[in-house]
């Protein structure tokens, strides 16, 4: 996954996130307030952000691996203002702590001028066992072994009709069936 951020997601954009991501395991979140500011006053929305605060396992973090990329940019001319980048990237960051994991969602779009990066949403959930993680790996490792079975088992058959076809030809051949 993280070769696949690194491939979809502009790395400006991948530094903002992981410096948000920052942020919030110091247990700074004005940086949300500050992006959606009509929210502000919202007591839901400040219930919100309080509990993607206290999500963060306390300890410190252990490891930090994106599980999941959703990132797209396209470029598009325009007469009056030419060259105009727009991107929306989604990325999920697995944080493992000594504690327990939290798993990071952003959204993140680049502003009108193309430049990085205005967060659209965030949310942050806090898990005993790895929540993505392991279950990629252990998919993996299966994937890893069915294209084994199947270059093995594809060699053998190979390895069978080649013999069946020869042998069946060195006996015509013994039998002066030619």
């Amino acid at each position: 996954m993280e070769a696949m951020s690194e491939k979809r997601v502009p790395p400006d954009v991948r530094a903002e996130v992981n410096a948000q991501i920052d942020q919030m395991v110091a247990g700074e979140t004005q940086f949300i307030f500050d992006a959606f500011p009509d929210d502000q006053a919202n007591p839901d929305f400040r219930a919100q952000v309080a509990r993607m605060a206290a999500n963060v396992p306390d300890g410190p973090e252990l490891s930090r691996d994106v599980v999941g990329v959703i990132g797209s940019t396209e470029q598009a001319y325009s007469d009056t203002q030419g060259a105009i980048r727009r991107g929306t990237y989604n990325l999920a960051y697995e944080l493992a702590f000594e504690d327990g994991y939290l798993l990071v969602q952003t959204a993140h779009t680049l502003d009108a001028d193309g430049k990085c990066c205005v967060l659209r949403a965030i949310n942050a959930t806090r898990s005993v066992a790895s929540p993505m993680l392991e279950d990629q790996a252990g998919r993996a490792r299966l994937f890893k072994f069915l294209g084994l079975f199947f270059l093995i088992s594809t060699l053998a058959t190979i390895v069978v009709i080649v013999i069946r076809i020869g042998g069946k030809k060195a006996r015509e051949k013994q039998m002066g069936g030619e």
